[in-house]
């Protein structure tokens, strides 16, 4: 078969879409040396995801949930002759064609809750509108649908998809999360500018403080705000404990807002974008990484500290609870109270964190991206 695999979702500044590209298709390479396969990316200063002779990249310019993209890509993919092509995002160019058309569902955010989606109303009436007509028009035009997770599926079913359209297939976690090993020196950002150094300041100082981990963007589905409020309520019990966010968003400034309007603003720390060793340092080194999202299609950062062994809160719904199993401390995330007091049982209880950590390593361990890579490769196949 030749397979054009579109991994435009893939770019240079770390995210969980990216993650699901670059983990699936290695995998997938180290699986399959039979059949032709074309990735599709957007230019990039990394190397290629897979190097060896039946895999070669092309790369287009455009995002591929771009309006230009949908109205023009197209030309990019019909070339190409494919048998399958399998976008990894859940858009579709207008006239693309394959002998087969699947796309990955992550979510159905901007279709169902596109209020959450954005916290700028005319940016969030207009993306909804935009992301709702795409994806809606890429699952009835597309042949299959790999959905993330048995939530997405069933989201998807939902909206009336037939059942035999739509294959559920869980990420897994890459061989680096479970490693625990992570050294204080990791937080090191060096000291090219300002920001950097205001970064490196925070990082610094959480080797020798407790504190609370939330990773992610600060899009209003992420919940930040109730997080801020419960963590005010479980603080005077523990005067040195700081909550720490890592991550981009334009939701940042008002977070700030909101500590300094609790008198929490030298213990609510925003440090921006980290790397991924970074990332695991502060698994590391956190009491409990807090994920009290409103919803996710899968929720990757959750499976991430479980196998990095950090006790995980994160939300009794959607795809959270799927992932997490009881392997986590569950709460209902538009409750305040019910957040802080996961909160408190995680600080005050150290032989549950104990016990979350070791189960959250064994859980994660169940979820590989061989397992995934397989299960797509076979799905290719029965098309």
């Amino acid at each position: 078969m030749r397979i054009c695999i579109d991994a435009r979702s893939l770019r240079d500044v770390p995210t969980s879409l990216g993650r699901y590209a670059a983990d699936l298709v290695s995998h997938i390479a180290k699986l399959d040396r039979e059949n032709e396969y074309i990735i599709v990316r957007r230019p990039s200063r990394h190397g290629p995801i897979a190097d060896q002779a039946n895999f070669r990249e092309i790369f287009a310019p455009h995002d591929i949930s771009s309006p230009h993209n949908i109205l023009t890509g197209a030309r990019v993919i019909n070339g190409l002759d494919a048998d399958v092509y399998h976008s990894l995002y859940h858009f579709l160019p207008i006239g693309v064609r394959a002998r087969h058309v699947v796309i990955t569902l992550h979510d159905l955010i901007w279709v169902d809750h596109s209020y959450l989606a954005d916290g700028r109303r005319w940016r969030r009436w207009v993306k909804g509108s935009l992301g709702s007509f795409g994806i809606r028009r890429a699952i009835a035009a597309a042949d299959h649908i790999v959905a993330v997770s048995a939530s997405t599926r069933q989201a998807a079913l939902d909206h009336g998809v037939p059942a035999d359209k739509v294959t559920a297939i869980l990420h897994g976690v890459a061989p680096a999360w479970h490693s625990n090993n992570a050294e204080p020196a990791q937080f090191d950002l060096g000291h090219a500018t300002d920001q950097d150094q205001a970064q490196q300041d925070i990082l610094n100082g959480l080797a020798e403080r407790p504190f609370a981990f939330g990773l992610g963007n600060s899009l209003p589905y992420k919940n930040l705000p109730r997080l801020v409020r419960a963590f005010a309520q479980v603080a005077p019990d523990h005067p040195d404990l700081a909550l720490v966010f890592a991550g981009r968003g334009e939701g940042n400034p008002a977070l700030v807002q909101l500590a300094h309007q609790l008198g929490l603003n030298d213990r609510v720390l925003l440090a921006g974008q980290l790397s991924d060793e970074q990332i695991r340092a502060c698994f590391a080194h956190a009491l409990f990484f807090a994920f009290p999202s409103l919803i996710e299609g899968f929720g990757l950062p959750v499976l991430e500290a479980m196998a990095s062994g950090c006790p995980v809160l994160t939300s009794n719904c959607s795809s959270l609870a799927e992932v997490a199993g009881e392997d986590a401390v569950l709460v209902n995330p538009l409750d305040t109270a019910a957040i802080a007091a996961g909160m408190q049982s995680l600080l005050t209880d150290p032989a549950l964190r104990q016990r979350l950590s070791h189960q959250g390593r064994h859980r994660a361990a169940t979820f590989t991206w061989e397992d995934a890579a397989q299960r797509t490769i076979q799905l290719y196949k029965r098309l």
